[in-house]
């Protein structure tokens, strides 16, 4: 995937609500369609809650959280709120 497809999100998306464990993801960047708690997020398979600033944090809604080029967000557990993931 070049980095031009993932500013036109070419390999598609998906809607990710609930509160349960979301795991087995690839994907490069989210956007929170609320405001949105994280208890999860992991990048690679490795916790990422305090690298990109999320513990505790509630993500406004619009909010657009994108992980480097060539890793991808691998698992995501939310107590509120929903995303939309972009797959790599």
């Amino acid at each position: 995937m070049t980095e031009s497809q993932k500013l036109i999100g070419t390999r598609g998306c998906k809607l990710l609500t609930g509160t349960g464990a979301l795991t087995s993801l690839k994907g490069y960047a989210i956007i929170a369609q609320e405001d949105t708690v994280f208890t999860t997020f992991e990048v690679d398979g490795v916790d990422a809650l305090a690298d990109f600033g999320l513990t505790g944090a509630t993500v406004k809604a619009g909010a657009y959280i994108v992980v480097p080029s060539g890793d991808a967000i691998t698992a995501i557990t939310m107590s509120s709120g929903s995303v939309i993931i972009y797959n790599q």
